[in-house]
């Protein structure tokens, strides 16, 4: 595609977005496919009783299992919770980063035409509204993702490695907050400023995961975070620019470094979906 047509639709896009902005300020959607011809990836959607019903990670290649509900691993050594946490997120994790690679990869896809067809302009136009992109560059900012270990260390932290309430009850990994009453949540044990606080209830892991990601992909606070992540895929560099995810600032940062580290994340950078799971 051009670059006086790139201009040109990315020109049009933002005024249409800022009216649909203006006359619509319901709270977007939660996770759900934009385009109807993504690569589907044949989930293997699972309940689970006991840590026993939790598939073990033996492989690079991973079975794309989407856990529909978890139970608290508290009773088990540091060892075993540890790796059972992990067996548990990584599927997730790797279910969501293979969608959003998807869709970036036809937003470059539409650089190489002419032109473009109704249906693909009402897409882009979906995704724009959705990642609340500027530009077509900046939409290709946002669906990139980051490394598989910074996910993993994020998620350890903030549910307590899979020990937490709204872990345990809401499927909920990161701690992601609600602000809607119409949103399927449960309310928090403790208060701020005198009121209940709420957080969101997932219907899956692989939901919560997506929603973290287009957290990370729309907040403000992480606009250096999706800048410096174009330039490399170093964890411990790019955790330097989530101060801003926690109260705890740098002190966080450190602690994902650190937390990396001594799990040995990295090992997990290079993990993917079994490609015998891809239905195109």
């Amino acid at each position: 595609m051009n670059n006086t047509l790139i201009k040109t639709f990315s020109i049009f896009l933002i005024t249409a977005l800022t009216l649909l902005t203006f006359c619509n300020t319901k709270k977007a959607d939660k996770p759900q496919k934009v385009l109807d011809h993504e690569i589907e990836i044949k989930l293997i959607k699972r309940k689970i009783v006991t840590y026993k019903d939790i598939e073990p990670i033996t492989d690079s290649l991973v079975r794309p299992i989407d856990y529909l509900n978890v139970i608290s691993l508290k009773g088990l050594s540091v060892k075993e919770k540890k790796q059972r946490f992990v067996d548990l997120i990584l599927p997730a994790i790797l279910i969501a980063k293979e969608e959003y690679r998807e869709r970036l990869n036809w937003v470059n896809s539409l650089e190489s035409k002419d032109s473009l067809s109704a249906r693909e302009i009402k897409l882009l136009g979906d995704l724009m509204k959705k990642y609340q992109a500027k530009s077509i560059p900046d939409l290709k900012s946002r669906l990139t993702t980051h490394p598989v270990s910074i996910v993993l260390a994020q998620a350890s932290i903030e549910s307590g490695w899979g020990t937490s309430r709204f872990f345990t009850k809401a499927n909920n990994v990161f701690g992601v907050w609600s602000f809607d009453p119409n949103d399927p949540r449960i309310p928090s044990l403790s208060t701020r400023w005198g009121k209940h606080m709420y957080l969101y209830k997932y219907s899956s892991l692989s939901q919560s995961v997506d929603d973290y990601f287009k957290l990370l992909a729309t907040r403000r606070p992480f606009e250096q975070f999706r800048k410096m992540r174009l330039k490399t895929d170093d964890p411990y560099e790019l955790v330097n620019y989530l101060k801003d995810y926690s109260e705890k600032g740098e002190e966080y940062v450190q602690l994902l470094k650190s937390q990396i580290r001594h799990n040995n994340f990295t090992r997990y950078d290079h993990y993917v979906i079994d490609p015998g799971y891809f239905i195109k």
